[in-house]
């Protein structure tokens, strides 16, 4: 099959011109579209999509000024290559079309070899730009795709079991968020994790799918938290980018209302002990990944039916307004103690409302995940 001759628009008000500009175009290997005024120019690029036009400056009416003005602001014409005829006699004519939008320029009468070249490296450029945009376009139906199989891996947004019920929040800054939770249960105990791996878009998301095999399929296996911690952290630098690193904090509770946990190096998290203050219980940890043999501790702290958690990734606390206001954990302190008495549905709707109307910057807007849990 022949490839398809480039189509140019030849836009001139002097018939014979145009007659002369097409006729060397077609012998060149262009199929020439003539146009005799600006207003029939515009009207057969939005007919055509030429591969590129080629415009008088000068015509009575719509001069190629305003031609390639309309042209470059329309977004289905923007992309097509503006070679501008410009006076012999004036370098403001240049400057003024190039300004409209103009890609490139030879003079009115010139070489017909000039044309030809500098029309030749238009089009070069425009396959060029083409290619790089259908590469973006198949890149972003991707990344949509990986964005699914993410959110897939996630649990459902609630979840309740006789000793917990959960709510949980996954508000990624890009279309690939490296922060992630989970929660299961495995011989008569409930296992809450909640990470956040460095960084954005694949590497870290590919980074998020290998933590939620490997959690399911090695929890219970070591004797304690802080074991599975250590064994999950040579995992992680055996697996990674040299630049990726992940926090992370891991609770289980058993059936005796003990609640045991381990952190590596995550933010403090909340405890609402009814009768009793909201605590932020915080203990260093070393980070996930970042280097081998790395020892953890184990934690416990005992809860009762209606003790209330909540657990979440540093993008909350990063929020900063535009006067440098930051995002303070004692706004869902204060939440979870006038919610006390209310549902933990109810409850979740005030923390998600409070976080995400707060005013952020793009600078400060991060990846947030979030899981708030009542004990029964």
């Amino acid at each position: 099959m022949d490839k398809p001759r480039p189509r140019i628009v030849v836009v001139d008000d002097n018939a014979n011109d145009v007659q002369v500009t097409r006729r060397f175009l077609e012998r060149r290997g262009y199929d020439a579209v003539p146009a005799l005024s600006g207003e029939e120019g515009l009207e057969i690029a939005q007919k055509l999509m030429p591969d590129a036009m080629v415009i008088d400056y000068r015509m009575p009416g719509m001069d190629g000024f305003e031609v390639t003005r309309r042209l470059k602001s329309d977004p289905r014409l923007q992309t097509i290559p503006v070679l501008m005829l410009t006076g012999s006699d004036s370098a403001q004519h240049v400057v003024e079309g190039l300004g409209a939008g103009a890609d490139d320029f030879v003079t009115k009468g010139s070489d017909t070899e000039v044309l030809t070249a500098r029309l030749g490296a238009l089009l070069r450029m425009k396959a060029y730009q083409d290619q790089l945009r259908r590469m973006n376009e198949q890149m972003r139906r991707d990344l949509q795709i990986a964005r699914r199989v993410q959110e897939a891996l996630m649990p459902q947004r609630e979840f309740c079991s006789p000793r917990m019920e959960i709510r949980s929040a996954y508000i990624p800054s890009e279309m690939l968020s490296g922060d992630f939770y989970d929660y299961f249960v495995q011989d008569e105990n409930l296992y809450l994790f909640v990470a956040d791996v460095s960084g954005h878009g694949l590497p870290a998301a590919i980074l998020v799918s290998m933590l939620k095999s490997y959690i399911h399929t090695e929890a219970a296996s070591e004797p304690s938290l802080a074991a599975f911690m250590s064994s999950l952290n040579d995992f992680l630098f055996s697996v990674s980018l040299p630049t990726q690193y992940a926090t992370a904090m891991f609770f289980r509770l058993d059936e005796n209302g003990q609640l045991a946990y381990t952190n590596a190096a995550h933010p403090p998290f909340l405890l609402d002990q009814r009768g009793d203050k909201t605590i932020l219980l915080e203990q260093p940890g070393n980070l996930l990944g970042a280097m081998p043999n790395m020892a953890f501790e184990d934690f416990t702290v005992s809860v009762s039916p209606g003790d209330t958690l909540f657990v979440y990734t540093d993008g909350l606390t990063d929020r900063c307004t535009p006067g440098g206001e930051f995002y303070s954990i004692e706004r869902v302190a204060s939440l979870i103690e006038r919610g006390r008495d209310a549902d933990l549905a109810a409850l979740y709707e005030a923390i998600y409302a409070d976080v995400t109307e707060f005013p952020t910057t793009e600078e400060f807007r991060d990846d947030i995940a979030f899981v708030v849990a009542r004990f029964h």
